[in-house]
């Protein structure tokens, strides 16, 4: 399937789980993912969910054409009812993940960050966005079909929108117990979003 036949989809505000955003987790593989999950009140996640939905029917009937015949079993759906103490909680969990790096058929590797936006839809600059933090998620629907794992969709992450920020950590300048000082130097607004230009144009298509 052609990249550009992929569906995209954007979530409504949810409450970000397991974020990794600001730079990649590598804890199963070297190369890392950027990823977070995704906390959406039931009512709320349902055009999601159906959209996924059909998608992984999509997917189930491709792998039967080219299965020959062999049976075909559906994949774990790319989310799950959240669950309090073994009950559910009336919220849905979505995952989203996408490689930190992609390597091209002639061994060229290019970085493949997430495009992290504020909700104006500017460029967030020295944000380190940790979980629970409010955002909305721009991502598309890419199917698969292993034997071990069945037919199904994944949710490949492309940008976020932050609506609330809760960060922390020691990637950005308060991690690193820095306070804004009035009347020191700034560096320049230009200079600030140049690297983020291009994912901006792109954004604003999305959110």
């Amino acid at each position: 399937m052609a990249k550009n036949s992929y569906v995209k989809v954007v979530s409504p505000v949810g409450v970000s789980q397991y974020a990794w955003l600001t730079t990649p987790d590598t804890r199963f593989d070297e190369t890392g993912h950027y990823k977070t999950n995704l906390i959406l009140k039931a009512k709320d996640a349902q055009p999601l969910i159906t959209q996924i939905n059909a998608e992984i029917k999509k997917s189930l009937i491709l792998a039967k054409e080219k299965a020959k015949g062999k049976a075909i079993k559906q994949a774990n759906s790319p989310f799950e009812d959240e669950l309090i103490d073994g009950k559910p909680s009336g919220n849905v969990i979505f995952k989203f993940k996408t490689k930190a790096q992609i390597i091209t058929k002639d061994g060229k590797v290019i970085p493949n960050r997430v495009a992290l936006f504020d909700s104006t839809g500017k460029p967030l600059i020295d944000a380190n966005v940790w979980s629970g933090s409010e955002m909305k998620v721009s991502a598309e629907l890419i199917p698969y079909y292993t034997a071990m794992a069945g037919a199904g969709v994944s949710m490949r992450l492309r940008a976020v929108q932050v609506i609330k920020l809760v960060e922390g950590g020691s990637s950005n300048a308060k991690g690193y117990g820095f306070d804004k000082v009035k009347d020191g130097y700034e560096q320049p607004e230009a200079v600030a979003v140049v690297e983020n230009v291009s994912q901006e144009t792109e954004a604003k298509a999305d959110f």
